[in-house]
């Protein structure tokens, strides 16, 4: 993890306890585990619609879908597991022996037809051949290769990534590969590293073209229950989601001082390209001896948590002043407690008032798909998507700028902020239902 230096001015006292610290780390992986895996999948296959999204949102994790233009995938259902948190990349257009040429028309081809905020920003070759390296990194932010001992690179990637962002290495599964999810995963925390898993069709499913080296789901499956079970020590997510993280951390400086009984910290990085913003959240803790903190970026509202004698959160870089204060962190519960910035919407018009029998607050009765979409989708809100985390969180993706009101069962206001990067967490609490409002689309989530 990266620790910087907080600056020695006046430390003063919070309602609920004193900052202590001299030091404001950045975790080298997020929520500050220990190695981190990501799944990523070849070919678009129909099964990875049918049976692989499913299978990850059940869990609540995210993965990488390669797809090939010309190979007619279900754009519709790839359009929605990208609505539901996973990422959709380029495998190019043609599956040829070499994708050099397609590394430009395959990018914006996808995109044409899958809404994500952050657009497709991952590229995965067919048959493991790189093409340009230029061309790639002009369009991508990491570039995938198979097996890495192919391609004289280590099947287990370092914290800082590959030694070559177009050459991502990524251990085949399946039938001529490896199933072991657990195995490698463990490794992936022993060693601090990270681990990515290339699949193509799944045992006995409908595939498509996606037949080589078949791999039986129930090994991910149980992959993905250890993980689970170990969420506080391997973090699992997409690989344009990790490389993300890995440049913005490395790039990333974190400045603190207190002042007025607050602790302001400034978390800035310098990476520009035309490729990608770099805005998703780094996660950041600060020594902390109370028993409550608010924390808020910008005046959006973070989540956060005390543990340990550190008070942590996820913050986006240059997206404004992270405000640590000892405020009680009882959630608003009408619409006088909810921030008055006009970006922000008030509880008394966030859902409109309906009649309903089903006792569940003042909406019509749900279906009861864990995350569901119900109302209208605007154009400008097509790419933003909420779902529960394997650690219990509500998340939103897409929201830059929006405001997000999270409502309990009963209606209640219980967190109202804006979306501040590619990816937030917006509220974590006791099970059961909940509704998130983003902007005019309101979804329901379970936790």
């Amino acid at each position: 993890m990266k620790k910087v230096f907080i600056a020695a001015t006046a430390v003063g006292m919070f309602a609920a306890g004193s900052a202590l610290a001299q030091t404001a780390e950045i975790g080298t992986w997020a929520g500050f585990r220990k190695g981190a895996a990501s799944f990523t999948f070849d070919d678009g296959a129909p099964s990875h619609v049918s049976d692989g999204g499913p299978l990850f949102d059940k869990y609540g994790y995210k993965a990488t879908f390669n797809v090939v233009v010309n190979w007619n995938p279900d754009w519709s259902g790839f359009g929605n597991m990208a609505k539901n948190g996973h990422e959709i990349a380029s495998h190019s257009n043609s599956h040829g022996n070499n994708m050099s040429g397609e590394e430009a028309s395959s990018k914006k081809a996808i995109e044409g037809k899958i809404q994500q905020k952050y657009g497709i920003i991952t590229v995965a070759y067919p048959n493991c051949n790189v093409p340009n390296k230029s061309a790639v990194l002009q369009n991508y932010i990491i570039g995938r290769i198979c097996n890495g001992s192919w391609q004289s690179q280590p099947d287990m990637m370092g914290k800082d990534g590959p030694s070559d962002w177009a050459m991502a290495s990524a251990i085949m599964t399946g039938s001529t590969g490896t199933n072991d999810f657990k195995g490698n995963m463990q490794k992936a925390v022993q060693q601090g590293g990270w681990i990515s898993f290339l699949t193509h069709g799944f045992e006995g499913k409908n595939n498509g073209n996606a037949t080589y080296s078949p791999t039986p789901i129930g090994s991910i499956e149980d992959g993905l229950k250890w993980a689970q079970q170990n969420d506080k020590d391997i973090w699992v997510a997409p690989m344009g989601h990790v490389a993300m993280y890995i440049k913005e951390r490395k790039a990333s400086k974190a400045e603190a001082s207190s002042s007025g009984g607050n602790i302001t910290v400034k978390l800035t990085h310098s990476i520009a390209d035309n490729v990608s913003k770099y805005d998703y959240p780094l996660s950041i803790r600060v020594k902390y001896d109370g028993s409550q903190a608010e924390v808020t970026q910008a005046g959006a509202k973070l989540e956060s948590k005390i543990d340990g004698g550190y008070v942590y959160f996820d913050a986006v870089p240059n997206a404004g002043d992270i405000v640590i204060s000892g405020g009680a962190t009882t959630p608003p519960s009408s619409s006088s407690e909810v921030a008055s910035s006009s970006s922000v919407a008030s509880s008394s018009s966030a859902v409109p008032p309906q009649s309903s029998s089903s006792g569940f607050g003042p909406w019509p009765p749900l279906s009861s798909s864990s995350t569901t979409a119900i109302a209208a989708e605007p154009a400008s809100l097509a790419a933003v998507a909420v779902y529960r985390t394997a650690d219990n969180y509500i998340e939103v993706s897409g929201a830059q700028g929006m405001a997000i009101t999270v409502y309990n069962n009963l209606g209640q206001v219980i967190r109202t902020t804006r979306g501040l990067g590619i990816v937030q967490k917006v509220y974590t609490g006791a099970k059961g239902m909940y509704i998130v409002k983003v902007g005019s689309k309101t979804f329901k989530v379970s936790l």
